[in-house]
């Protein structure tokens, strides 16, 4: 099993017996050798990939003779050379290249003529890539055999930034991507981040926005909630997520709008040493975002731009930062059950006296109505079904009742309120 897998751009219009034979057999081959090719039948939608996901990919591998748009009927000679001068311009745009080869059967007409004018482009990155042309049916470790450009994809690919990163944190993205713990959303605002720091010349129009660190924090609560170890009353209305209550809860503290905590007294998801990292960032990063303890939620992605003065201090959290997701990875790694982890919420219960009545009564108190998982609720007090429309305003209780219902452990009253307008 590879340590790292590398993501190819494959554009061939594959067509016939032969050529799903050639296919099964070719991305076997990749397989073997930790490469996940990307099929296209024609270059149109296959820039449109690249463009998106630039950085995702670590080589481009063309047929000579292929459609290049996606409504095409037949084929088009001049393949290479149009996909050439488009690649031409997208590399002049990132300032950053891609590992480009040509294979085919190489039998079309004119192939020599356009072996030829793709050399032209190709051969300033010759030493650092290799040959330019493999082909379909050359015998396996001849000099222009498909196991041979697999190899040489492989052994450029190490040397490549992006590559490199996720080689030094794999296991940071291990957890990161598509179908992994936390989303792929994650893993490229994380690749960016680090590769702006350790290599800063080839990411020269790099930002230094905050917004990134909260992304990726909230992308983290998100994935703690899908797996039980974060309560729906963490969410705002919209679905906006409360990031300050989120890492209140993950560790170990008891939230301030729903009076809930992780466990009981010295239970925790998140050790002090990281909540500590993680309220830092969310401080950090607020600032950049203009939010702050009475609005806490999520933001819109509006640019704003930290001092490149406060770059250090900013690199050091994007560092801290893989430390988080590292260690929470572990422990879903160790805590996988979702209803065991939902089962770990605890309401700190609103203290009673012998006689039953109230101290520290909620009743006075104003606060958020908001939505949990059996309905509407304000603190540790259920509401009335109408109060839905209410989620997210404030309001003051009135009067409190016993809550003799199936949720009383989690909401021990019910509350009358007055809604503020």
């Amino acid at each position: 099993m590879c340590d790292i897998r590398y993501k190819v751009l494959w554009v061939d219009d594959l067509t016939g017996t032969q050529d799903e034979i050639f296919a099964t057999g070719f991305e076997s081959v990749a397989d073997e050798k930790g490469i996940d090719l990307i099929p296209f039948t024609n270059w149109e939608e296959a820039e449109l990939e690249l463009k998106k996901n630039f950085r995702s990919y670590s080589a481009i591998i063309l047929d000579a003779n292929c459609k290049y748009g996606k409504n095409d009927s037949k084929t088009d000679e001049f393949f290479i050379p149009s996909v050439v001068s488009s690649l031409a311009r997208m590399f002049g745009e990132k300032r950053q290249t891609i590992p480009w080869y040509i294979l085919s059967a190489g039998t079309m007409s004119k192939f020599d003529d356009i072996v030829q004018i793709a050399q032209r482009d190709h051969a300033a990155h010759q030493e650092e890539w290799g040959n330019l042309v493999y082909l379909k049916d050359a015998m396996d470790n001849s000099q222009n055999s498909v196991d041979v450009m697999f190899t040489n994809i492989v052994k450029v690919a190490k040397k490549q930034n992006a590559n490199i990163i996720a080689f030094n944190f794999k296991d940071v993205f291990k957890y990161l991507g598509e179908g992994k713990l936390i989303c792929k959303e994650a893993r490229t605002i994380m690749m960016d981040m680090l590769c702006a720091f350790y290599y800063p010349a080839d990411n020269w129009q790099f930002k230094y926005e905050g917004n990134p660190l909260r992304k990726v924090m909230e992308y983290i609560f998100r994935a703690a909630y899908n797996y039980g170890l974060l309560p729906l009353e963490c969410f705002e209305r919209d679905n906006q997520l409360n990031l300050l209550e989120s890492n209140r809860y993950m560790s170990g503290l008891e939230t301030k709008h729903s009076g809930l905590r992780y466990g009981s007294e010295g239970d925790t998801i998140f050790p002090k040493s990281i909540g500590n990292i993680t309220l830092q960032i969310l401080n950090f990063s607020n600032v950049d975002s203009h939010t702050n303890e009475e609005h806490p939620y999520t933001i819109d992605d509006k640019d704003l731009v930290i001092s490149e003065n406060e770059k250090e201090l900013y690199f050091s959290y994007v560092l801290q930062l893989c430390h988080v997701i590292k260690y929470f990875g572990a422990f879903i790694d160790s805590h996988p059950d979702k209803e065991s982890n939902k089962g770990m919420k605890k309401v700190v219960a609103v203290p009673t006296s012998t006689n039953n009545t109230l101290t520290n009564s909620p009743v006075g108190q104003r606060d958020l109505v908001q939505m949990g998982e059996t309905g509407p609720y304000i603190l540790n007090c259920r509401l009335a079904p109408c109060f839905e429309k209410y989620v997210g305003s404030y309001a003051i209780i009135t009067e409190i009742n016993p809550n003799n219902g199936k949720d009383a452990d989690a909401y021990p009253y019910y509350a009358k309120v007055k809604i503020e307008k």
